[in-house]
């Protein structure tokens, strides 16, 4: 199984609060024009780490369900579904390989 909470903010998202910009480093929550640079990054090289059977958890943006979904079918995944959060949001993806 592979977790992970990889940065996932677009570089120009307008909801990300201004004080989370002031505090946290860009490099913990930036992640390209689309927010998917490092996703895409994990999503094209987990199946190289996992066995067959094995788990890839991402954690992403509460509007980037859909896309994550597609990254892990794009990149030879199956039973992929995505998870909400306690506020309705789909926080959290997962395929197996």
């Amino acid at each position: 199984m592979i977790a992970a909470n990889p940065p996932y903010i677009a570089v120009d998202d307008p909801d990300l609060a201004a004080e989370v910009r002031r505090y946290e480093p860009t490099t913990a929550l930036l992640s390209g024009r689309n927010g998917l640079d490092a996703l895409e990054q994990i999503a094209s090289t987990a199946p190289r780490y996992l066995a067959s059977g094995g788990w890839l958890i991402l954690e992403h943006g509460w509007k980037q369900a859909a896309a994550v979904r597609d990254l892990l079918v794009r990149n030879g995944f199956t039973r992929v579904r995505s998870y909400a959060d306690l506020a309705g949001h789909e926080r959290v993806t997962e395929g197996c390989r």
